[in-house]
């Protein structure tokens, strides 16, 4: 009987354990360079990672990401502890923000294929807000790395021209929960302006402001004395707003929404006309502003156009969007830099199709609402929808829009226009440059010969000069590269305790066959009766 029942090979169905793949999130967000766990938070990141590799079993294997504006994976499914450990030296600090949201979508795909993941985050915790909650089916640990949040900063430095006077104006902030003490120091060029005192409550936010500066200053440094777990943000730079002004030519039939944001931008000189008399004026603009009308030919210059009319020969308009209540700003772009887009709403708004070579600014469920890019070798920025049917021009985030899409515009203007964000900074090059010089925050100088390259490497902080030649002249203009930030600068440990999970997914199923017992078991039994039959009883 049991071997017949063998025969029949019986299994039981069972939960088959498979080799562990550990996913460890290492953020190497600017916060991380801080030094209140010795020697930074994210040296203590690498050893924590590394000691994991170390703990892996036979069959284990570890994928490494990196977490930073743009995330990145150093090592996949590897099964190397050495190679991982080499990776992870390796890794490199970045000068952005954390994001967590592109992480958590790449970990969601690989549990598509793979249901054993386990997933660690090693942070302080300092991370973009997330727009899309993604819930995870694995289990997932955050380990929060950091200890103090013992941080004076310099978040803002400015400068706005008035008349002949300069007025420089430094935001600094106590991230900590004590009273601190720091002297302010102003620099041009390496040399010294000015020395202030400031007593800073816990949490307090103060301004600074400077009426004076030396004549012919072009770059201000601010500097904190005080030396905290995080440096990076004891220096800002900003770059004085040049003296001259641009001639910008309004084409409306009567927009006051427009006509006093840019009158608000020092370095412009606003002129205007109806769509009748454009035909008829034969003068020379730096940027021209087009609001509800565009002309059979576009100038050769910098433009910006709002509101543009069905049919025109430049973007195809297809229909409209009724009741727009909120809009969707693109992350971390640096003309929308102070500029806050919530509450912003708009009765309607055109659906335009943008060129080739356009980026949409903000948009209304993937419709572009404000755009920007090259369009036969002049720069371009398009408002799909008219002020007035909007509250836009209502937000304290409009002039400031409007001013840095000014300073985008014109080339000349870069000096104005000249703060970096990230490790890469692009430009237009003048028509007619045939080489580029870069002169770093270090003083060292590079040269590039046309064709260009299409970024120029700005991974330090500090200020940049970019000289570009041409055959009968040269023009220079600085940007700068800041290391504060409100989001690094708060070094506060933070839980990341709102991550979703969902039940962990079952495991694989095998089935387990029993028949060999039943044969060892039919062995015995034979064995038992043989013997029984040799003894003769």
């Amino acid at each position: 009987m049991l071997l017949v029942i063998a025969l029949t090979r019986p299994y039981l169905p069972v939960a088959q354990d498979s080799a562990r793949h550990l996913v460890v999130v290492l953020d190497c967000s600017a916060s991380m360079a801080a030094s209140d766990v010795s020697p930074s938070r994210f040296d203590e990141a690498r050893r924590v990672a590394g000691k994991m590799a170390d703990q892996l079993g036979p069959g284990d294997c570890m994928t490494l990401i990196t977490m930073e504006e743009k995330p990145g994976i150093l090592v996949s499914a590897s099964r190397d502890r050495k190679e991982i450990k080499r990776l992870l030296q390796e890794a490199r600090l970045s000068s952005g923000s954390a994001d967590l949201e592109p992480v958590l979508a790449i970990v969601s795909a690989m549990l598509k294929n793979d249901n054993n993941i386990s997933l660690l985050i090693l942070t302080d915790g300092g991370v973009k807000p997330v727009e899309n909650q993604i819930k995870l089916s694995c289990p997932v640990k955050v380990e929060l790395i950091g200890k103090k949040s013992d941080n004076l900063a310099i978040t803002t430095l400015a400068t706005r021209r008035q008349g002949s006077q300069v007025l420089t104006l430094a935001r600094v902030q106590n991230f900590s929960n004590r009273k601190i003490e720091s002297d302010i120091e102003l620099r041009t060029q390496g040399s010294l302006i000015d020395v202030r005192s400031l007593v800073m409550k816990p949490g307090e936010v103060r301004d600074i402001i400077w009426e004076e500066l030396p004549p012919g200053v072009e770059v201000i440094e601010a500097r904190l004395s005080r030396q905290d777990i995080y440096p990076c943000d004891n220096q800002a730079w900003v770059v004085v707003q040049a003296a001259s002004k641009n001639r910008v030519l309004l084409v409306t039939p009567g927009n006051i929404f427009i006509e006093k944001a840019v009158n608000l931008c020092e370095a412009l000189e606003l002129y205007r006309t109806s769509p009748e008399n454009y035909l008829q004026q034969n003068e020379y603009y730096d940027l021209y502003i087009f609001d509800g009308w565009l002309p059979e030919q576009l100038p050769r210059a910098s433009a910006m156009v709002l509101n543009p009319p069905s049919p025109n020969p430049f973007f195809a308009v297809n229909g409209s969007q009724k009741n727009i209540a909120s809009v969707t700003a693109s992350g971390d772009e640096p003309l929308l830099r102070y500029v806050d887009v919530n509450g912003w709403q708009m009765a309607s708004a055109n659906n335009i199709t943008l060129p080739a070579g356009f980026k949409s600014l903000f948009h209304y469920e993937q419709k572009p609402l404000l755009a920007v890019g090259d369009y036969q070798g002049q720069r371009m920025a398009v408002f799909s929808f008219d002020l007035h049917n909007s509250n836009i021009p209502l937000q304290t985030g409009f002039p400031i829009l409007i001013n840095n899409l000014a300073a985008w515009l014109l080339p000349e203007r870069q000096d104005n226009a000249s703060v970096i964000s990230g490790d890469e900074y692009r430009f237009t090059p003048l028509a007619g440059s045939k080489e580029i010089l870069v002169q770093g925050p270090d003083g060292k100088g590079e040269s590039f010969k046309a064709p260009f390259p299409p970024a120029f490497s700005t991974i330090n902080p500090g200020p940049y000069r970019f000289t570009q030649v041409s055959d009968d002249r040269e023009h220079s203009f600085y940007v700068v590269k800041n290391s504060g930030n409100l989001l690094e600068s708060d070094l506060k440990p933070q839980n990341l305790s709102w991550i979703q999970t969902k039940p962990k997914q079952v495991k694989n199923i095998s089935n387990r066959e029993f028949w060999p017992y039943l044969v060892a078991i039919c062995l015995f039994i034979l064995l038992l009766e043989w013997e029984v039959y040799r003894r003769g009883y």
